[in-house]
């Protein structure tokens, strides 16, 4: 009988990403509330134009301050998350809603033809943050879900480990592995049905990848111990044995390249934010020339 060593754990649950890989998280925090509309030297005696131009920026004021408390609270349950508190997803429950809630009651606010600009320049901020604030819930979703499917893998292991010593006949071996790649199946089906971050999308990718290894080799494993090959046998745990292991160049590449992804979209909203801060300088040099 050929009888091969039992192999290391071939899954485990995944560390958290390192502090290093959620930093984005402080940026989406600090620009959630939008910098308030004026327009400078609006006052008495004003031409139909400026009347219009400032009855609106005193509509969109009121809408975004009546509905402070709402951007308030979304900015702190972010601002925490930034800073590395445990946030669960009912803490971010509703947050995005409220926030686009927000947004149609600015777009709401119809703008005469000078304010134009501004009121979509505004609007995008609104588009940008509830799209991030959304990413957010994702990453917080998916950090709670990735490790509770993971987990059996872990049994999984211990169980191979386990039968595979106390195992007496090549038959039994290979019956051990085909549970433990069923149970592979299964996990990485679950896996790939979970809703993933974009800051999370390699790392997760690279996860179903070593997986789908482990899967092959234990397939080959089982084969090789059914026919008694114990050369064969030696060679495929050696390489089961490195598929299971993540370097950790390879890993610090794989968060780099979730980091671009996430901080893209963080570079669209301070790009969003310069354009609505122009928007706004226009329409008051727009005034401020009337007047001379």
């Amino acid at each position: 009988m050929t009888r091969p060593a039992a192999p290391g754990r071939s899954a485990s649950v995944p560390p958290r990403p390192r502090r290093a890989a959620v930093r984005p998280r402080a940026l989406l925090a600090a620009a959630l509330l939008p910098a308030a509309l004026f327009a400078a030297g609006c006052g008495g005696g004003e031409d139909p134009e400026r009347a219009e131009v400032r009855a609106y920026l005193e509509r969109v004021n009121e809408v975004q301050t009546a509905r402070k408390d709402v951007l308030v609270r979304a900015d702190t349950v972010l601002r925490g998350y930034a800073q590395g508190a445990t946030i669960g997803a009912p803490a971010l429950k509703g947050v995005e809603a409220d926030v686009r809630r927000v947004r149609a009651a600015v777009a709401g606010v119809s703008p005469p033809p000078a304010a134009r600009d501004v009121h979509n320049r505004l609007l995008k901020i609104y588009d940008v943050d509830a799209g991030l604030v959304a990413e957010t819930q994702r990453m917080v979703e998916y950090e709670a879900a990735a490790p509770a499917t993971l987990e059996p893998l872990d049994r999984a292991s211990q169980t191979l480990r386990r039968d595979l010593r106390r195992a007496r006949t090549a038959r039994t071996q290979a019956k051990a592995l085909d549970r433990f790649g069923d149970t592979l199946a299964r996990v990485s089906r679950r896996l790939d049905g979970l809703d993933v971050p974009t800051l999370l999308e390699p790392a997760h990718e690279s996860q179903l990848k070593r997986l789908a290894a482990t899967r092959r080799l234990s397939r080959q494993l089982q084969s090789a111990v059914r026919a008694k090959d114990s050369r064969r046998v030696a060679k495929l745990l050696l390489r089961f044995r490195k598929s299971t292991q993540a370097p950790a160049s390879s890993e610090r590449a794989l968060t780099k390249r979730g980091i671009t992804a996430y901080t893209s979209r963080l570079k669209e909203l301070t790009e969003a934010q310069k354009e609505f801060g122009r928007a706004q300088a226009r329409l008051n040099r727009t005034f401020r020339e009337t007047e001379t």
